[in-house]
């Protein structure tokens, strides 16, 4: 034990050393002190070295961020997450600036213009007197994708819109469901209305002899990844990368390491 904290005594002076390299090698070694984290956290939080101050922050930063990916995947297995919340989760994985109370709120906000009685029909409307929007034009941009980004732009993918008016459907009691159809997340109810986010949320009333493929929970999460992992990978951004990609591959029920080369066999970085 004495020895132990010798080294974490260590790793804490190296923590305000000028190379980054050296300070982030020193947080990577503090933070596989698995039981110990907490309270060097507590303990170092007011340090009076700022430097030493804002490290300890960081890695108290990192550590809810992995503990929440953690809840994250073992609520997936064991399906006691809503598809919503789970979104959010994503989002602030990829991006932990994002706030999943400043989500939460702004769709409460628009939620409210909401009728407490609606239809299908009704909700497409209301989409599209919302203005929200599908961009064509840059299909594998991130901010399609980032769920606070959509409600704050009104501009998404039709996976994304297609989530955002299936949660106010959900408030509403409002039963719907997503679905694909022709190649594009799309919305339908009981009476086979299929609204359509990508066609300006166009309704048309499906014939039995048109075909929809049900998207369940998991599926939606998985898309989502998918193109966050792929637009991470066209942008070079690593932490993203790493983030989604972990994501991706545990829900996927492997491992980030069985991956290819970067990701894989030298992984980019346990500071995340």
């Amino acid at each position: 034990m004495e020895q132990q904290n010798k080294k974490i005594n260590a790793l804490i002076n190296l923590l305000e050393d000028e190379d980054t390299h050296v300070s982030t090698e020193a947080m990577q070694q503090l933070l596989t002190f698995d039981g110990n984290v907490d309270e060097l956290v507590a303990e170092f939080q007011e340090s009076q070295n700022p430097v030493i101050r804002n490290r300890i922050h960081q890695m108290g930063n990192i550590l809810k961020l992995r503990r929440n990916r953690n809840t994250f995947i073992e609520n997936v297995v064991n399906l006691s997450i809503g598809l919503w919340y789970g979104i959010l989760e994503i989002n602030h994985q990829y991006n932990p600036s994002m706030t999943i109370e400043f989500s939460n709120k702004a769709l409460t906000d628009i939620a409210v213009k909401l009728s407490d009685e609606i239809t299908l029909i009704d909700l497409a409307e209301f989409m599209r007197n919302e203005e929200f929007v599908y961009a064509s034009e840059d299909m594998l941009g991130v901010d399609l994708y980032l769920i606070e980004d959509v409600l704050i732009q009104r501009i998404g993918a039709p996976v994304m819109l297609s989530i955002i008016a299936y949660e106010l459907a959900q408030r509403r009691k409002l039963n719907a469901h997503i679905v694909i159809y022709n190649g594009k997340h799309c919305l339908l109810d009981a009476d086979n209305n299929l609204v359509e986010p990508a066609e300006n949320w166009s309704v048309t009333r499906l014939t039995s002899d048109k075909k929809v493929h049900f998207c369940g929970k998991k599926d939606i999460w998985l898309t989502v990844l998918s193109q966050l992992f792929l637009a991470s990978m066209l942008e070079g951004r690593l932490l993203t990368i790493y983030r989604s990609g972990f994501l991706l591959s545990k829900l996927c029920g492997g491992e980030l390491n069985q991956l290819p080369h970067p990701l894989g066999s030298k992984p980019t970085s346990k500071v995340v």
